[in-house]
């Protein structure tokens, strides 16, 4: 039976780190323009950060990136692999959103393939506008379930019934969008890479 979401990641932590990208140019052009938007001075938290592989590819284009996770196993895999590279600007932390939200104020926030695994999304939207400098940009890419085939929606709600994998929010593209710009944000820009035309990549700024 399901225990936690950390400790469903930590068990699946082997396997994920071992699963090749399903899209690798789609996953380079979401990376280039990322980059895009960091300044040499920016510093950067991503949150639900995985083994770490997209905060590593960024390091390069700002001061610093912070990269969170709440999953023990996938930070130890982030930090062995920070060992096998030149980068020393990325700090890999173990906690959940809102905790490592408390912990500075930063420039730019991400946060891939996360906001659908989130328990209250308008709450961690609310924090992370908070915790965004004036201005600062908030870069999101999220898996938009509601408009995916009949199948996967009941296959994840009989997940859910059994209580075999963490809580999956069927999120709409129209209800992302307005929890976004109801929690403070401005969107500036909605994109899509490959063939995900259901996982829109937002960047959002704070204005105040």
């Amino acid at each position: 039976m399901f225990q936690s979401s950390e400790a469903f990641w930590d068990r699946h932590a082997p396997k994920y780190a071992a699963k090749p990208i399903a899209n690798p140019s789609a996953y380079e052009a979401k990376l280039n323009h990322v980059r895009s938007l960091l300044a040499p001075t920016d510093h950067v938290l991503e949150i639900g950060c995985g083994t770490g592989g997209t905060a590593l590819r960024l390091a390069t284009s700002c001061a610093r990136i912070t990269a969170s996770d709440i999953s023990a196993k996938m930070i130890d895999y982030a930090r062995s692999r920070r060992r096998q590279v030149t980068v020393k600007n990325v700090r890999f932390v173990h906690a959940d959103a809102n905790r490592i939200l408390h912990d500075a104020q930063f420039d730019k926030i991400m946060a891939f393939s996360l906001l659908h695994l989130v328990s209250d999304v308008p709450e961690l939207l609310g924090a992370i506008h908070d915790q965004l400098k004036p201005r600062g940009l908030f870069v999101s890419k999220t898996i938009c379930l509601k408009e995916r085939h009949l199948a996967i929606k009941l296959m994840i709600r009989v997940f859910k019934v059994l209580r075999i994998a963490p809580d999956i929010k069927l999120l709409s593209q129209v209800e992302l969008f307005r929890q976004i710009e109801k929690a403070g944000f401005e969107i500036v820009e909605t994109r899509y890479f490959g063939d995900q035309a259901n996982d829109p990549y937002v960047v959002a700024r704070r204005n105040v």
